[in-house]
């Protein structure tokens, strides 16, 4: 190790996020330059730096800081260019020399101590006085700030994150609460919260340490798609994770709804009339003699999800029954144009689809693939068009958007984009701020969560007409609830149900295999000239081989594709010899083999290299993106799929380009959203779309091995599917046709509203 101490002459680089720098250091006898985490540092600053010193290959020598200490200056020659540097707001080069020359080497302990004496400097008055003050209060309050939350073993950056959303109080808040840091700041989760108060001495019995835990069971629990737990499994679960007793999470979940932290419900509560607050809810059912069978009727919501719930069950409400239908002058004489314009013939669920999309508030379209609702789309879109009404397509992803683009020929965004996100889950488009759009369509709606279809409804106008599209036998979203199969079993929403393959599809049996496995049935396998082969393999070492002679020449050569962009390895899990993990560190050798042009970082377990292909596995609201034409936004989410362009060692930062024009750039702590997308999960495919897919077929957990799974996966193929691997893998998967149940409530409100509205609207094709 080696020590320097010296000033800051220069700052190449820093970042605000996390501290890091590139700076040239001045010390006595040289200068050098000087990287590593350095917190608020400023030019003019004199610090003591330790560090190991390292000859870079365009740099030189360059030290590796791995302590950096803030030395206050003390001859005059310093301190003059300490305050000339601007680093304090209010003095400059002039007000330096005269501070210098007034207090001397005394002048950092006058405005540290006595700023009042400042006043006596020409220049200087009460307000640049107490700029002054706030400024060199702010430099070392930072610093200190920073020390007391890295000896509680957090980050530079954590603890930067922390000051930016609680400030200075944070350290007397932690004091009191470690677990405030879990409940209020973004990026700081419950186990970092725990490990903290541990290391603080609070007992493990602390109902701030039960208050958190039952937050955070419940968030775990909304990752997993659920809006809410039931009562008695939350206890059971907050318990068991904390090793605490279960009656004594009972008490604080009381307390916790009682203060608005949780809402409770009854189960059956659609049937009831609506509780004011969550508090009536404990009227009579967590008191002495409560049973479990009671417990287990009473649902237990973070705010977020209760509300969302509310308010999404409210506006399909009001927007089915307030609709002013949409009335074509001749119906029979727009279809028969509409069939010789597109030299097609539609099917009679068709018409009826068409024909009940333009007449309701709001209508859903689901169907698989190969069943029209392409063409139903593009009709409707031409009847609304007639009338001049205002239309915004829309899909939860930027690929499903671009597909809506591509089959309509009508320009489709991302629901993020339309409701102008501004970060934080925050948009611009709101209840007071609507979509400018008469008729809303939105696509892929089996991938819409309750919070985002929150957020939609809000910002749709009373009176505008709302179209859903989407494939009832995909997975569910990858957010909390299930929103399309709550809206689809209520039966408030208008829906028809497509289910007949159509002239213009029935030649790929991608499709036809996709309908025959919905229905339990083996797929049609290895046509000559057709679109859909099974290729038997047994063991995962000859299941990968395949995989590695497909995708590195024989589909490249046979079929054109580009391994990269056109095809896609999808797989059930993660974790298994044939799994994502192992398919990703395969194909990167093959695909992205290193060599010596190309910067590779490691990243925990992930060598991550320039040209990369890779996946954001979390959405993050912060992070901003640019395109080439100069559109700016924010906002990358789990799902978005792009190339590593530039990892650049020195800024430590990468540039990923995603869906071939928004370029996002990630600060090394940010990295760890990424991993290696050249393979990946199937619930990760989901709004996706590729030429080709591949998919390992051996067996899993039980439920991985489902028939919605499978369907999936084939169905995010536009041209070739093969499927390598055991036959009898994926007759289990076909046999299993199972979802693992999730909680959510959405289904109950709309009943609630239904038997208010008397049955009067809703239904199926079969008018259910």
């Amino acid at each position: 190790m080696e020590t320097y101490i010296g000033i800051i002459d220069e700052i190449i680089y820093y970042n605000d996020d996390n501290g890091y720098a590139v700076a040239v250091l001045t010390t006595e006898n040289d200068s050098i330059s000087i990287k590593g985490i350095m917190p608020f540092i400023n030019y003019g600053d004199q610090l003591k730096v330790v560090g190991e010193l390292d000859d870079h290959a365009q740099y030189g020598m360059q030290l590796k800081v791995k302590y950096v200490e803030h030395v206050k200056p003390t001859d005059e020659a310093s301190l003059y260019r300490y305050l000339a540097s601007g680093v304090i707001k209010g003095i400059g080069e002039a007000t330096a020399q005269l501070l210098i020359e007034t207090f001397g080497k005394d002048v950092l302990d006058v405005i540290q101590y006595t700023p009042e004496k400042l006043l006596s400097i020409s220049g200087i008055g009460p307000k640049k006085l107490e700029q002054i003050i706030e400024s060199y209060r702010e430099q070392y309050e930072l610093r200190d700030f920073i020390i007391y939350f890295q000896n509680l073993n957090l980050s530079v950056a954590n603890a930067m994150r922390i000051y930016r959303q609680l400030g200075y109080e944070a350290m007397q808040m932690v004091e009191r609460n470690p677990y405030i840091l879990a409940e209020t700041v973004s990026g700081i989760g419950f186990k970092v919260a725990d490990r903290i108060a541990e290391g603080m001495g609070i007992d493990r019995h602390s109902p701030y340490r039960i208050k958190a835990g039952i937050q955070y069971v419940l968030q775990q629990f909304a990752s997993e798609g659920h809006t809410y737990m039931p009562l008695d499994m939350l206890a059971k679960r907050v318990a068991m994770t904390l090793q605490v007793v279960e009656s004594d999470v009972a008490i604080i979940i009381r307390d916790a709804a009682m203060g608005g932290a949780v809402f409770l419900e009854t189960q059956d509560e659609h049937q009831q009339q609506e509780m004011p607050d969550s508090a009536m809810a404990f009227h009579g059912v967590l008191s002495e003699g409560s049973s479990p069978a009671a417990d287990h009727m009473i649902r237990v919501f973070l705010p977020a999800y209760y509300y969302a719930e509310q308010h999404v069950a409210e506006k399909l409400y009001q927007l089915v029954s307030e609709v002013q239908p949409l009335t074509l002058d001749n119906f029979d004489t727009f279809i028969e144009r509409f069939e010789r314009d597109k030299g097609i013939v539609l099917g009679d669920k068709q018409k009826q689809a068409i024909e009940r999309a333009v007449a309701s508030g709001v209508f859903t379209i689901t169907g698989g693939p190969g069943t029209g609702k392409t063409t139903i789309i593009n009709a409707v879109l031409e009847a609304y068009e007639s009338q001049d009404k205002r239309i915004a397509l829309m899909a939860p992803t930027g690929r499903a958007a671009k597909r809506m683009t591509e089959a309509t020929r009508r320009e489709a965004k991302t629901i993020h984009r339309v409701l102008e996100f501004q970060g934080e889950f925050e948009f611009a488009r709101n209840e007071t701020n609507p979509i400018e759009a008469d008729v809303i369509i939105v696509d892929e709606i089996s991938m819409v969560d309750i919070m985002l279809m929150y957020r939609l409804l809000d910002a749709i106008s009373a009176g505008a007409h709302l179209i859903l599209v989407g494939d009832a036998d995909q997975l569910p979203s990858v957010g909390a609830g299930r929103v399309l199969d709550d809206i689809l079993r209520s039966g408030l929403i208008p829906y028809i149900a497509l289910d007949e393959i159509y002239r213009q599809a029935d030649t790929s049996l991608i499709t036809v295999n996709a309908h025959r496995i919905n229905h339990g049935e083996m797929p049609v396998l290895n046509q000559k000239d057709k679109d859909f082969f099974f290729i038997g393999r047994s063991k995962p070492a000859l299941i990968l081989n395949e995989l590695e002679a497909l995708i590195s020449t024989r589909l490249k050569d046979y079929y054109g594709l580009s391994p990269l962009e056109d095809i896609q390895v999808l797989a059930p899990m993660k974790n298994s010899p044939i799994g994502v993990t192992a398919l990703n560190t395969m194909l990167q050798k093959i695909l992205n083999p290193e060599t010596k042009q190309k910067t590779q970082h490691q990243f925990g377990s992930m060598m991550l290299r320039d040209g990369d292909k890779v996946m954001q596995t979390k959405n993050n609201y912060n992070l901003e993106w640019t395109t080439a034409d100069g559109e700016e936004g924010q906002g990358v989410f789990n799902g978005d799929i792009g190339f590593v362009q530039v990892i650049d060692l020195d800024a430590r930062t990468v540039a990923v380009l995603f869906d071939g024009e928004r370029e996002v750039i990630y600060d090394f702590p940010v990295v760890d959203e990424l991993i290696h997308a050249y393979a990946i999960t199937i619930h990760k495919s989901q709004g996706s779309e590729f030429r080709a897919v591949l998919m390992p077929m051996g067996f899993a957990p039980p439920m991985l091995m489902s028939r919605n799974i499978l369907y999936t996966a084939i169905t995010r193929a536009r041209d070739l599917v093969i499927l390598v691997g055991d036959k009898r893998a994926m007759g289990e998967m076909i046999k299993r046709d199972q979802e693992l149940n999730r909680y959510s409530g959405l289904y109950d409100r709309l009943m609630r509203l239904k038997s208010i509205s008397g049955n009067m609207i809703g239904g199926d094709d079969h008018g259910n």
